[in-house]
């Protein structure tokens, strides 16, 4: 099988550092972003432990990043931002606990119309909703466009009868606030547990919901609804339906997520709830999004949870970005999503296979010398065809109507039509059928990176088209940042 593209590209030129703080001295960076266990394309914090994405907001040209930073009885809010949703530059904490209250998850919102009478400049101001942990739901502000905050005096906005127990089952906490055109008003969707007590055989997961409540202001906040069977980290948008002049509305937790109706104040699901994905359990979880973006599309990050990294000055990842989009599949709604095109900024070495019928036994083979690549693959598996290969080590079996991965098996809706793998040193992303099913785990690379060697073990099987794209990093190595504020 001949090789149809083998060219390399030259290194990227990553964005010019913008005149803010960053967080680390020049020789500090310098040690930083080149261990061996650094993921080069997802993001991570420069040193720390870090878990959920916060308050995914877009102004000014810049994308802004929060997330969950430190140990969990002293929670902060980290920060970083893009001007491409792939090169990130991390700035210094923005929220911090107060007062013994760690600052949880949250959301943030661009206050068009100053409802919240918190702007003091000419532009709207960015407003934080977060958990503080054992108090309530609170508000931090920024009218420097998020390069700054401080606490809202009046915190807690809304205080309900568990804040005070610190009770991962009880406790409401991750509120999602969106303005809702149709009425002019704020709505919250928080995780609540209305149960008086902890329930007994009952996971947490199954216990509580989201409740929902309407604000003209942000600071005031009326309950309106509830939605059982829902836990953590709630998100609710809406989607156009491909291939339809209609969209439907989308409401996930960190591990779950359905289609259906929304009017402001009650979510009305089509259905049972479906995984967001299949991969290692609770592998990605704490799922946040950027909207009301240009070009229209609504965009994912998540945390990959559980990894391993010894010896490394960073501790757990995020996911890459994905573009969200809605498929009707047999009749019923699919949230399907693939990695944001913006990937093709960071392509390095590449090869490429043609079209070839595979056989029993037939054994071709793609390498870019990287722990880090795109890999990509359209083909049709025929009746009792079955393909082997690994990617970092995990293998990968497939075959027409499942993928195998490590003890975990999809069964497909649709026969296998194409397959992408974002492999990145420590661990794996894999979209089946265009982001009809995911698949995310968690690994440790090989000592030394080994090309893919895909194996028909047996029956035939189609390949339309193989690539294989190194990524390469998306960190500047030489940080020299001037110092900000943060709130207290």
């Amino acid at each position: 099988m001949g090789n149809i593209f083998s060219t390399n590209r030259s290194s990227l030129t990553i964005w010019p550092l913008i005149a803010s703080a960053f967080i680390c001295s020049s020789a500090l960076a310098n040690e930083l972003y080149r261990e061996a266990l650094r993921p080069q394309f997802h993001f991570t914090s420069a040193k720390g432990y870090i878990n959920d994405p916060n308050g995914l907001v877009y102004v000014d040209g810049k994308y802004h990043l929060f997330f969950q930073a430190g140990p969990i009885n002293a929670k902060r809010w980290g920060h970083a931002i893009s001007t491409d949703l792939i090169h990130w530059n991390q700035l210094n904490d923005a929220i911090s606990p107060a007062n013994g209250h760690p600052a949880f998850s949250g959301c943030a919102v661009i206050d068009h119309d100053n409802t919240s009478g918190l702007q003091t400049g000419e532009a709207p101001p960015l407003v934080a909703v977060f958990t503080s942990w054992g108090e309530g739901q609170c508000l931090a502000f920024s009218n420097d466009q998020g390069m700054s905050w401080k606490r809202y005096e009046g915190n807690p906005v809304l205080k309900l009868r568990h804040d005070a127990k610190r009770s991962f089952p009880l406790s409401a906490r991750d509120p999602h606030v969106m303005w809702y055109e149709q009425q002019q008003r704020w709505v919250m969707v928080l995780y609540e547990n209305l149960n008086a007590q902890k329930l007994r055989g009952v996971s947490a997961h199954e216990q509580g919901g989201f409740s929902i409540f309407t604000s003209p202001d942000l600071k005031q906040w009326t309950r309106q609804s509830h939605l059982s069977g829902f836990y953590v980290c709630p998100d609710v948008f809406e989607l156009p339906i491909q291939g339809e002049k209609s969209k439907a509305w989308v409401a996930m937790d960190w591990a779950k997520y359905t289609t259906g109706t929304f009017d402001g104040t009650r979510f009305s699901p089509h259905g049972e709830a479906l995984p967001l994905d299949y991969g290692s359990k609770d592998t990605l979880s704490a799922n946040q999004t950027w909207k009301h973006l240009s070009d229209g599309r609504v965009i994912q990050i998540c945390w990959i949870r559980g990894g391993k990294y010894p010896g490394m000055p960073f501790d757990q990842q995020h996911s890459f970005p994905t573009s969200l989009s809605l498929r009707r599949v047999a009749g019923r709604l699919r949230l399907c999503k693939q990695p944001i095109c913006e990937i093709s900024q960071l392509y390095g070495k590449r090869e490429g296979l043609k079209q070839a019928a595979l056989t029993e036994g037939q054994i071709e083979e793609l390498g870019v010398g990287s722990h880090s690549y795109d890999l990509q693959l359209e083909l049709s598996i025929f009746s009792e065809g079955q393909i082997l290969f690994d990617v970092l080590g995990v293998p990968i079996s497939l075959t027409q109507h499942s993928i195998s991965i490590r003890d975990r098996t999809v069964k497909l809706e649709q026969p296998l039509s194409s397959l992408r793998v974002l492999a990145d040193a420590t661990s794996l992303e894999v979209f089946v059928n265009d982001g009809l099913a995911t698949m995310t785990f968690t690994t440790f690379p090989p000592d030394v990176p080994q090309p893919v060697r895909l194996l028909m073990v047996k029956g035939e099987a189609n390949l339309r088209e193989a690539k294989l794209f190194e990524v390469q990093t998306i960190w500047n190595f030489d940080h020299s940042p001037p110092k900000r504020a943060r709130a207290q």
